[in-house]
């Protein structure tokens, strides 16, 4: 997945940018970010990972991915409580999501973390006080995939704290792109 997004955005990535992944996505940046840096394109000016615990940590939840349907979407909703109960009762736009649902889980509960150095982007890390799949110890040992400077912050909220936070976790990300921007 890394592999092919770096090819889709690298055209794009001659000026300063961010990357910028929640949950699945946080992840998804991190690698883009190593398979960028095979490519010799310049770093981000940083890399915000959200509700996602470092890559280099081991899944402390059973896996899931191949549960029945049924028993899948209850385990998806308790575990990171995102699925309305209208959207779940749906059953016809239930079939159109469960294998887009069924493939990011699989590819998270199968992703194998491969050693190598440090990003030389900053890290920053944010995450939900209440969110049961990542703890702030998740959060700060992202600290150890940046050489640069790493930062992280807790917000009122479960998995998807994004939810009630979103004005303040743009400004703190609009916020820091200037000052970003001067370290080169």
């Amino acid at each position: 997945m890394a592999e092919i997004l770096a090819g889709e955005l690298k055209p794009y990535l001659d000026r300063p940018y961010i990357l910028y992944g929640y949950s699945f996505g946080a992840l998804i940046a991190f690698e883009l970010a190593r398979q960028l840096r095979k490519q010799q394109v310049a770093p981000a000016l940083s890399l915000y990972a959200l509700a996602r615990c470092a890559p280099h940590l081991p899944q402390s939840k059973s896996p899931f991915c191949q549960l029945p349907d049924d028993m899948f979407l209850v385990e998806l909703s308790r575990r990171f409580n995102g699925m309305s109960p209208a959207i779940l009762e749906d059953r016809e736009l239930m079939k159109l999501l469960l294998p887009a649902l069924r493939a990011d889980v699989t590819a998270l509960e199968t992703y194998v973390y491969r050693e190598e150095p440090p990003l030389d982007s900053p890290i920053r890390a944010f995450g939900g006080r209440f969110d049961t799949t990542t703890t702030e110890d998740d959060l700060r040992a992202w600290q150890s995939h940046t050489s640069s400077s790493f930062e992280f912050e807790m917000f009122h909220g479960d998995h998807f704290f994004i939810r009630n936070n979103q004005d303040s976790i743009f400004k703190s990300i609009l916020a820091q792109i200037p000052q970003l921007s001067c370290q080169d």
